[in-house]
Formats: C-alpha cells, structure tokens, sequence
C-alpha cells in the first residue's frame, strides 16, 4: 500500500470512529431507559401515565430510529472530512433510503427500518455518496450567478440527481440479491447446540464489528432456535449465554473495560470505560461498542470474537465436569454479572468461581490488544490537555453562503492590488531573506527559514502586505515558485563559498493543491537541503493536498507544521501528515511568562519529543522568553532575540550571541 492509500485509509477509520462517538449520547440515554424500564418491570411500578408498557415503547422507537442517526453523523463526518457540503450529503443520504424505504413497503408491506440489517444500508449510503461525489463534479463546469450560495447549489444539483439514481439502481439491486440468496441457502442445519452458540455467537460477533446489531440481524439470516431449550444440565440455551457467555454485554464487555481502565493510558478509552462502566454491569455494552468504538477497529477485532467462543468451552466443560444446576432460568438479562449467577444457582460458588475466572481470563486475553490499540492512539493524552489549556473554540463552520458573499467583495478589491504587486516585481524590489532557526545546545546555526521581503522606494525593508491580495487573485503559487526559484539560485552561490544550510520555505496551501506547481518545485529544489512549512487550513485535508504533501516528502523534503497552536490549527494533522517539525506560533510564546502559557510550550514539546518531531519556538524576542525556552528543552529557537532576517549574503557570517544565557544560567531554577 502507498502512502497516498494509507492516509486515505486512515481518514477513513478516523472519520468512522468520530461517527460513532457522535452517536454516544443517543445510545446512553437509550441505555438509561432501558435500566429505568427493567425497575418498572421487577417492581410493577406505575408512575402517572408511564409505566413498562410506555417505556418499551419509547425504546423500541429509539432503536428503530438509531440507523436514521447513525446515517446522519456518518454523513456529516464524512462529508467534513472530504470538503463536502455536508447539507448536501445528508440531504442525498435520506432521499436515498426513504425512496429505498418506500418501494420496499408497497412491495411487500415491510419496513427497511424495522430491519436489524438496516445498519448496513446507514453506513454504506452516506460513504458511497461521498464517494461519488468526488467523482461526479468533475465533469461539471461551475455555474456564475449573482449569489454565491445559489451558483454552489446549481453546481452540485447534477451531482446530486446522479448519485440519487445510481445508488437507488445499487441499493435495490443488493435488495434483490438478498432476498433471493436467504429464499434459496438452507440455513437450517442439523447442528448440535453446543455448535450452533459458537457459530452464532462468532458470526453475532462480526456482525457488531460492521456496526451491525449482532443478535437481531442474525435473527433474520438464521431464524432463533427455542431460547428455553436445555442447553446442559437443565440449564436453557438463553440462561446459560447470558450468564456465562456475554457478562457485561457483547463481547463479553466488562472484560473489555477492565483491560481498558487497566492498560489503557489513552484518554479517550478510558473515558469512554468509565462511562460504560455502570451500563455494563447491567450487560448495556453499546455505549462501548460504538463509543470505543469497536465498529471497524481492527486491532480488537480478534479478542471481540474469541474471548465469547472460549468462554462458552471453557463454560461448557466446566458445567458438564462440576454438575453446575440452575434452580431457576427465568433471570433478566440485565441482572449484573456474580448476581445473576448467584439467582440462577442459588447461590452455588462453582458458578461465581467460573464467572471470575472467565472474567480475569477475558481480562488477560484483551490486555495486549488494548496495549496496542492504545500505543496508536499515544498522542490523544497531550492533545487533549493541549486543547484545554488553549481554551479556543472551533469557528469553522460558518454559513458557507456568507463566506463566498463575502470573498466575492474581497476579491474585487485585491484585483486592486494586483497591478501594485506586479510592479514590485518587475522592479526587482521583491527579494529572500533569511531569519536564523538557532540550534541553542550545540550554540551554533546551520537552519534558516526563507522570508518574502520589499524594498520600499524610501530603501527600508519590511515584509509583503499583499499576500491576502495574492491569495483572492489566485497568484499564490506563483510567487512560491518565485521564492523557490531564488532559494536554489542562493544555494548556488553557497555551495561556491562551502556553505550548506537547511532552508525552510513556506508554501501556500493554494500551491498545494495544484500539482503542476508541487512538480515545478520538487524540479526547482530537488537534492537540496529543504524543508518546506506549510499552515493548516480546510484545504490541508483535499486529497490533492495530501497526495502532494507525500509527494514532497518522498522526494526527500522535510515537513514542517508552521504557526502551530493557533487560527485553524489541528492536533489531527500531525497524526497523518509526514511531519518533521512544529513550530510554535509566536502568539503561545507571547504568554509564556505566564503559567499557562509555559505548560502549553513545554507539553507541546513533549508531545513532539513523544512522536519524534523537531519542535521549533519562533518569535522569541526577549531574554527571558529565551530562558524559559531553554529550562523546558527546546533546541530550536527563532526569532529576534537572535536576529531578524537577513540577506542571503550576511547568513553565511552569521553567528549566534549566547553571552546573555551565560550571565543568567544560574537563574534558571526560578522561572516558573
């Protein structure tokens, strides 16, 4: 698999997993009914109107309507992260299967939701429409309309009618396909029961790994044998799976989440433990199941499947080898875990005692899998506390209609600009300098990072204030490849006085979309000592961006993460981008003076130390920033406590000051 594919790949399972955990709230309070329910049972409670009656009900609607919100949040999610309009989606995803939903009924009077199988149809919907829809417009030709909102709705409306269709032709197909193979397989089979729980417990298994409800789905490929059947002993086929099988819910859940509270160090898993904690001792493991999540989670796919079959071996022999009798099979399903086994026998401890053992064996069985589950997800403790401390609130999702009114005023102004810009150019008044990124424990600098400089008509240099302009005109790739241009012309002249830096070169994330210009530069500096800093946006996410990333980056490139903490920035990039470097935003060293400010820096170079990235501090300007830089360990600092940026001539004679750390290095130890 190439690199393009793994970070498609892993978009994917990101983009599942965050479907799932949306869902969580709907499925806990789904839980807490069902609890409240069971007490209205066991007891003959009647509170006003509600009563067991109402409850069920209310819980039967509730996980009917699951799959319409499963489908929702996969569309959204999956639509945010392939710069979709999500409206769209979601609103093409419910065309689809209410259309799908009404020809199944007035065909045979049967309601697709009412399905267990209906999860299935949830999922692959909003997926294959994303799909399709990253497809389908390039064919079209965007449409120009006074209003913006308008012309990108007119632009998605073919897109729209086509994957309607299509996937209607898809859906009914796979409908007829079904049907016809359940009419004709005999799935019957003369088995023994003791074959039959293990085949339908591993295939009730795979089922809820697909995000399928395991049991009910099942129900409809292979129709339930009698649960009061006499499985052993005189102990029925349902008492017996619910006691000995699936303690804690499927999977055998409370196994599950005492490895995860055990092993885990992963934030999230834990959290998630917890919260399933005290369902799961009813034997509620949904929340887990979609929480954790274990829907498409290769890595607990293997202990999810085993941990149930060996406990109904291992429960079996132990059963048929100690005579275990049950003096009742009438138990609720929710009875938790030791009680339930207590009710059952009447107390016989050979039961707890298999009980316990199945769960300190599930325990152990889980444990090096959650290991490593956890070890992928190493950086979330960091993060986590990264976003706290930052305290920023995400305001990305604005009305997309606003934005490009907006932009259309804009952009007639920076055409304004442009002609200015222009000028500068063919003056020759834009020019490269250089800031030094200085290297404070070998005392010494061998790393610049390359900055777009004017020459004003009065001599003064500062630094360009059309870039805006630039980007709204859609020239921002050209003056990267004018920068890039100038940089190997440098290094030209370097390598004729032995001088060989490391030059960091910013490129625009317009660049990286267009793969004419990536190639351009890959030509242009190949073979050089390069790293190229790129900011996060949206767009960082466009599969052309990624590709072209990995493009530089195999190309021998390194990768930087620049003004990292700050504006659009996302903990997620650095979790599949090739990264070499983060640099810390000038505005986090800002307040570093302060005690939130100095944990931040300090855990965002753990967090760095921790994924084996460089960690740069840029815009350090005064001494006592440089201090506490250097007390936390960082190696690399930028800014003007050093020096400004510089000509490419003065870079080669350039040597950092350290006279004023070596006056205060005693003082470090107060800085706190």
């Amino acid at each position: 698999m190439d690199d393009v594919s793994k970070v498609k790949r892993d978009i994917f399972f990101l983009s599942i997993k965050e479907s799932f955990i949306s869902t969580v709230p709907y499925v806990v309070l789904s839980s807490i009914i069902v609890l409240i329910n069971q007490f209205f049972i066991l007891t003959g409670l009647q509170f006003y109107i509600v009563d067991s009656a109402m409850l069920t009900t209310i819980i039967n609607y509730m996980n009917e309507f699951f799959p319409l919100m499963l489908m929702t949040s996969i569309a959204y999610h999956f639509s945010k992260r392939n710069n979709i309009n999500n409206i769209f989606i979601i609103t093409l995803s419910f065309s689809i299967f209410i259309t799908v939903e009404s020809i199944i009924h007035s065909a045979n009077s049967r309601w697709l939701l009412h399905d267990a199988g209906v999860s299935f149809f949830v999922l692959v919907i909003p997926i294959f429409s994303v799909v399709l829809f990253n497809f389908i417009p390039k064919f079209e030709t965007k449409m120009s309309l006074n209003n913006a909102q308008l012309s990108n709705v007119f632009y998605h409306l073919k897109s729209f009618i086509l994957i309607y269709f299509l996937s209607l032709f898809m859906y009914l197909a796979l409908l007829w396909v079904i049907d016809r193979s359940v009419a004709i397989i005999d799935l019957q089979l003369d088995l023994g029961l003791l074959t039959q729980m293990t085949l339908r417990t591993g295939f009730s298994q795979l089922l809820w790994f697909i995000g399928l409800h395991g049991p009910n789905t099942l129900s409809i490929v292979i129709p339930n044998i009698n649960l009061e059947t006499i499985f052993i002993n005189n102990i029925s086929y349902k008492a017996f799976y619910d006691i000995f099988v699936v303690y804690g819910g499927s999977g055998s859940g409370l196994s599950l989440i005492l490895a995860a509270l055990i092993y885990s160090k992963d934030k999230h898993i834990s959290k998630v433990a917890r919260l399933s904690f005290p369902f799961s001792i009813f034997n509620i493991n949904e929340i887990l199941i979609y929480g954790l999540p274990i829907v498409l989670n290769r890595y607990l796919l293997l202990p999810f499947v085993l941990v149930p079959i060996l406990n109904i071996f291992i429960a079996y022999l132990y059963v048929g080898f100690f005579g275990i009798n049950v003096v009742t099979n009438g138990v609720s399903w929710v009875t938790p875990v030791f009680v339930n086994a207590f009710m059952a026998t009447g107390g016989d401890l050979g039961a707890l005692l298999l009980q316990f053992v199945l769960l300190l064996l599930g325990v152990f069985i889980y444990s090096p899998f959650m290991k490593k589950y956890s070890l992928t997800q190493s950086s979330s403790n960091h993060l986590e506390r990264l976003k706290n401390n930052l305290e920023m609130i995400e305001l990305l999702e604005a009305n997309e209609g606003v934005k490009s009114n907006q932009a259309e005023s804009r952009i007639i102004k920076s055409n304004q600009e442009v002609e200015k810009i222009v000028n500068y150019i063919s003056a020759k008044k834009l020019m490269v300098h250089y800031q030094p990124k200085v290297d404070v424990e070998k005392q010494r600098c061998s790393s610049f990072e390359a900055l777009l400089r004017i020459k004003r008509d009065d001599g003064t240099i500062s630094g360009p204030f059309f870039l805006e302009s630039l980007e709204l005109a859609g020239l921002a790739s050209i003056i990267d490849l004018w920068v890039c241009r100038e940089v190997r012309r440098h290094f030209h002249v370097w390598r004729l006085g032995a001088f060989s830096p490391k030059i960091a070169v910013n490129i625009h994330p317009d660049t990286l979309i267009d793969n004419n210009a990536i190639g351009q530069i890959i030509e242009e500096l190949k073979g050089m000592n390069v790293e190229f800093e790129i900011i996060e946006r949206d767009s960082i996410k466009d599969p052309r961006s990624l590709s072209n990333i990995l493009r530089l980056h195999d190309n021998g490139f390194g990768i930087s993460i620049d003004d990292f903490g700050v504006g659009y920035c996302s903990f997620e990039a650095i979790t599949f981008l090739p990264v070499d470097t983060v640099k810390i935003d000038k505005s986090l060293i800002d307040v570093i003076d302060g005690e939130k400010g100095f944990y931040i820096c300090k855990n965002i170079l753990e967090l760095c130390n921790d994924l084996g990235m460089d960690c740069v501090a840029e815009g350090v300007e005064t001494e006592l920033q440089y201090l506490k830089l250097k007390q936390m360990g960082f190696k690399y600092i930028q800014g003007y406590y050093f020096a400004k940026a510089m000509s490419f001539k003065q870079i080669q004679v350039f040597e950092p000051k350290f006279r004023r750390y070596d006056i205060h290095s005693e003082t470090k130890e107060s800085l706190i």
